[in-house]
């Protein structure tokens, strides 16, 4: 089936294939294990947060999505939303983004230091006797995108170093993440081989790497049927 020439290719192709891909493959086993033991609502901060003590109280008279629609024609969506100070409206047009109180129709300044810090020891399930609250207006950490900036950085100042990131736009909780998070992070970093973004599960370090596993696995099946090809008999 093989030839002598064919069987020491295949051997050796084997070999340095492997090889190659042989610290990444490692990598994949680890970040992967870590991945699947870790159950997926905890890794994004659900027990940190108790979502159900802000709620959106439309008893008052608010004002109406007619009314809101006739006011501003040109918005592409208006959503209502709840805040630790009020029923309040988000208003998304092709420019900008806007934020009035469903109360009065007035539009919302920046979210104050004051209100983040409010919103933050209301939602937050843990202690609150350290809280910070830092204003990020360029250059975040890279645990949150730079799109959703202006951002207000509460810091826990707990065990795991918990952080809540509200946005100074809208008021609204935008993440969630503690040190299980950054571990969790930095394992799928290794897994999508993407050490700049940590999203691109498209880029060609890992197209390259992927291929190169595949004909390693093919070389080994390979070498398999050559371990259990019959010797060729003497005459």
């Amino acid at each position: 089936m093989f030839t002598s020439t064919q069987r020491n290719w295949i051997r050796k192709s084997h070999k340095w294939l492997t090889l190659a891909i042989s610290i990444q493959i490692m990598l994949w086993l680890i970040s992967g294990l870590y991945m699947v033991l870790m159950e997926i609502d905890f890794i994004r901060g659900q027990h940190l947060v108790n979502s159900d003590k802000l709620e959106l109280d439309i008893s008052g008279d608010i004002l109406s999505f007619a009314e809101l629609s006739t006011t501003y024609p040109s918005a592409n969506s208006i959503t209502l939303y709840a805040s630790a100070i009020e029923p309040r409206y988000k208003i998304k047009t092709d420019k900008q983004l806007q934020v009035i109180s469903a109360l009065t129709g007035k539009p919302v300044a920046k979210i104050t230091k004051a209100e983040a810090l409010s919103l933050a020891k209301l939602l937050y399930t843990g202690s609150t006797e350290q809280i910070e609250a830092t204003l990020l207006m360029t250059s975040p950490p890279s645990e949150v995108s730079a799109r959703a900036l202006p951002l207000w950085q509460i810091n826990l100042n707990d065990a795991l170093d918990t952080r809540l990131y509200i946005s100074a736009t809208t008021g609204e909780l935008m993440s969630k993440r503690h040190a299980y998070w950054r571990i969790f992070d930095f394992m799928w970093m290794l897994h999508i081989m993407d050490y700049d973004e940590r999203e691109n599960i498209h880029n060609p370090l890992l197209t390259a790497i992927s291929i190169i596993s595949l004909l390693s696995a093919l070389s080994g099946i390979a070498l398999l049927l050559v371990a259990f090809q019959k010797p060729a008999s003497k005459t």
